[in-house]
């Protein structure tokens, strides 16, 4: 029997870049319109529900309009008796239904407390995203495979997706060879996406009974870290990494961003709508591209670090950080914005699961005030500002360097948590 995606034991993902003819990339564009159409009917018809507020007796139009719309959200015949053009060929229906999913998964997390805001219209971009999944049959597939389903790979360079047909692909040639040498691994959503510069993507949900990742050789050392502004972060052993310069780069994007500014005037003067503006057009992906490259960089930059402390260390501590809370505090957004720290602690926290080490989070209260010597917590009246970087302990007389200090903190806090 099959299993489902919920009953495998380890899980992982593959990002390939796809190569679609000009047919693909039509029906690309069709179908990411449709399902960010069905996602803000979703929102429409929930803001009006809502709309008519928590009476106890509604009168008869009003019952029969709530009735008609709770249908629309909840059945996609009723969706599609409503908009006849969703009944074209061309639509995926596992797009319609993987929209609707993340409508519901949005609601989730916005109770969760993981996000902000209720889920709100989702704007016209000049990317283009959309989600599908294959479909194993029951009586003819005995084990779901990379290749056996409706959709899913043909070979190590082409994949088949629903309406798209085949397609070359182009991923990492290790992680090819990893994934088809796995007895059985199983396809769950694939999203197709279409980024600003006009390249094409395909990211890909996979389970298996089977490990993706082989576990390293065991380690008993132990790190604490702790990031800062200074640089990207001090260890426990006083070692610093220093955060890489992007700064030739943030002067072109800056440079970019103004022409684009001035071309996007230009067009208004001579009321020639933006997408018709070829001029405009052209920097506009020059200005995407920069920030493409930006953005890679920092990432690649995560992952060396991250790997870097996974393979050195068994135990890794880290403090707890809320950036949304530090924007809105502090007067280094921009420095804040470009270390990816967020992004930096969800890799640690993936790799150590993947290859079996341990990773925690503590909270960073005091940990720059305390004294990582004696215990002694500096008292209101005497803090330490920003500007100081060594204080001497009044209580035991040690000098520590104020980052260093923090990390050492953080170290102890956490083999306090992992004794326990």
């Amino acid at each position: 029997m099959l299993k489902r995606m919920s009953e495998y034991s380890y899980y992982a993902g593959a990002c390939l870049r796809l190569y679609p003819s000009h047919r693909q990339k039509r029906l690309i564009k069709k179908n990411a319109d449709a399902a960010r159409f069905v996602y803000n009917e979703m929102v429409a018809c929930s803001k009006e529900i809502s709309s008519f507020g928590s009476l106890n007796i509604y009168i008869r139009g009003i019952s029969e309009r709530i009735a008609c719309l709770q249908e629309r959200m909840k059945s996609v015949t009723a969706l599609k008796a409503h908009f006849l053009w969703m009944d074209d060929p061309e639509l995926d229906a596992n797009m319609i239904a993987n929209a609707k999913k993340n409508y519901a998964h949005a609601w989730h997390c916005y109770r969760q407390g993981e996000t902000t805001s209720p889920p709100a219209f989702h704007r016209r971009t000049y990317g283009q995203t959309y989600q599908t999944n294959p479909h194993y049959h029951p009586k003819r597939v005995l084990r779901a495979e990379l290749t056996n389903g409706s959709a899913g790979f043909r070979d190590k360079h082409h994949v088949y997706i629903p309406k798209l047909g085949l397609m070359r692909c182009k991923g990492s040639r290790k992680w090819m060879d990893k994934l088809f040498d796995m007895k059985a691994v199983r396809i769950g959503t694939m999203t197709i996406r279409r980024d600003a510069c006009g390249d094409y993507f395909l990211s890909m949900q996979l389970a298996s009974d089977q490990p993706f990742f082989d576990v390293l050789s065991h380690k008993e050392n132990s790190l604490g870290i702790d990031l800062n502004l200074c640089n990207f972060y001090t260890d426990s052993n006083g070692e610093t990494v220093e955060m890489p310069v992007r700064q030739h780069l943030l002067e072109r994007l800056k440079r970019a961003r103004r022409i684009l500014s001035r071309k996007a005037v230009s067009c208004r003067k001579k009321k020639i709508m933006l997408k018709n503006g070829r001029n405009y057009q052209k920097q506009r992906q020059r200005v995407a591209c920069l920030e493409r490259q930006i953005k890679r960089q920092r990432m690649d930059f995560l992952h060396i670090q991250s790997w870097h402390l996974i393979k050195n260390h068994g135990v890794i501590v880290a403090e707890k950080l809320d950036v949304r809370h530090l924007l809105h505090v502090s007067r280094s957004r921009r420095v804040i914005q470009q270390a990816g720290w967020q992004s930096f602690l969800k890799l640690l926290a993936m790799k150590a699961d993947n290859y079996g080490r341990i990773f925690l989070q503590v909270e960073p209260a005091y940990t720059t005030q305390r004294c990582s010597s004696c215990g002694h917590i500096l008292p209101l009246r005497k803090r330490l500002k920003l500007s100081q970087r060594i204080w001497t302990c009044p209580v035991c007389h040690v000098s520590h360097q104020r980052d260093h200090n923090a990390a050492q903190n953080i170290l102890q806090r956490g083999q306090m948590l992992f004794r326990v």
